[in-house]
């Protein structure tokens, strides 16, 4: 069972910035804030019309440009702060999967990038990140900026009428976020050595509290089924 570089290095970089890993099933409700500054905040239902009117009253200049629809979660981001909405009427798993998955965007889409422009260039750079200038000819030249959000940062996932991502970077961006989130939550190197799918998933939900239906994700991301060979690579094998 196999986990990418980067996927590693955020996980134990933020665990590295809790200073401690909890006990399983981890809560991450609890930790976030000795880590990031992200807060989670709990809507009765999360709509983009919903977060919208949560910025509107705490007065933030937030704009979501998206129609209004329903939401499992959200994530908004801006002056290095973020805030991930939930709903209060998941379940205390369903909801502790969004964070997960909500941080995983948060780690990867915007307080690395954002960490990676500031070490680089300082502190100058956040007039950049937050959108008071554009950089300058000199900054632009040395690219630090291009896989850095600029300005208010949101993730409210645009779908098709079919309720798949429309774009590759999006589902690109949604695949790493879950895959974060399972690393977080049940990291490879805990699950030990399990062949059978269907007790992974058992495992998965009983002892590290993910949800089943992230859970079976995991699993078949984890125990892939076997390729099958073609007929013309079938005849070179021997049985």
């Amino acid at each position: 069972m196999n986990i990418p570089i980067w996927c590693a290095d955020l996980a134990d970089g933020f665990w590295a910035r809790v200073g401690t890993t909890p006990a399983y099933p981890r809560d991450l409700r609890k930790v976030i804030a000795a880590a990031v500054p992200l807060s989670v905040i709990d809507l009765p239902s999360v709509t983009v019309t919903a977060v919208r009117q949560w910025f509107e009253w705490m007065n933030l200049p937030i704009h979501l440009d998206e129609a209004d629809r329903p939401l499992r979660a959200c994530l908004v981001a801006l002056c290095g702060e973020g805030f991930a909405f939930v709903d209060a009427y998941d379940t205390d798993m369903e909801r502790n999967f969004s964070i997960a998955h909500e941080l995983g965007h948060f780690l990867r889409d915007y307080f690395n990038p954002r960490e990676t422009v500031i070490q680089r260039l300082g502190s100058v750079a956040l007039e950049v990140l937050d959108g008071k200038r554009p950089p300058t000819p000199t900054e632009r030249f040395q690219a630090v900026f291009r896989n850095a959000p600029i300005g208010p940062f949101t993730h409210v996932l645009r779908r098709d009428e079919t309720g798949i991502p429309l774009t590759h970077v999006e589902r690109e961006s949604e695949f790493a976020a879950d895959r974060l989130a399972f690393e977080l939550l049940a990291p490879v190197a805990a699950l030990g050595d399990c062949e059978n799918r269907n007790e992974l998933v058992t495992r998965l939900v009983d002892v590290f509290g993910l949800p089943p239906e992230p859970a079976t994700r995991y699993a078949n991301l984890l125990l892939p089924d076997a390729p099958k060979a073609g007929v013309h690579v079938s005849r070179f094998l021997i049985c």
